[in-house]
């Protein structure tokens, strides 16, 4: 079935191809150029932003801007100035400033915040637990969890989200 077939248009697929590109970027990024896996959720935060702003799927953009918070946070504490022994909290203020942001873009633009919400919750879930999986901490997961996300931004169908 093609795009025409299905009624929508290419704009409407741009969301899970960006997806699906940032997780090839990041694998690239991640695995062969060096980058630390310190990265993980700022990288991951600014292709969801740029998923929604760039497609139909403008529920992303909280979702984006709540990973930026915290992903700002992890580098500030882990590959920058803030202290080691503070990173318990520069995490929270990081994920609390991402979800002050993502709550005034969706209120802004009549979005649910829900996704934002469920993402620093199931973000907290995984850095808690790798402490004790493996996988958890390793951007192979990353990629291939990124990539699962654009493939099924790729078939969902198309809601009404403001333009």
């Amino acid at each position: 079935m093609t795009t025409a077939d299905s009624g929508r248009s290419p704009r409407d697929l741009r969301s899970g191809a960006v997806l699906l590109g940032g997780s090839l970027l990041y694998a690239g990024l991640e695995g062969w150029a060096g980058l630390t896996f310190n990265a993980t959720p700022l990288f991951i935060g600014v292709v969801a932003m740029a998923a929604g702003l760039g497609g139909r799927r403008r529920r992303l953009v909280p979702v984006g801007m709540t990973l930026v918070g915290w992903g700002a946070a992890v580098l500030l504490v882990r590959d920058g100035p803030l202290p080691a022994n503070r990173e318990a909290a520069a995490f929270l203020v990081g994920m609390a400033v991402g979800l002050l942001a993502a709550s005034v873009v969706a209120r802004r633009w009549h979005l649910p915040i829900t996704g934002a919400l469920l993402t620093g919750l199931s973000g907290g879930l995984a850095f808690y637990l790798a402490y004790d999986i493996a996988a958890a901490g390793e951007w192979p997961l990353w990629a291939f969890l990124v990539a699962a996300w654009g493939a099924f931004e790729l078939v969902r169908p198309q809601e009404v989200e403001p333009d």
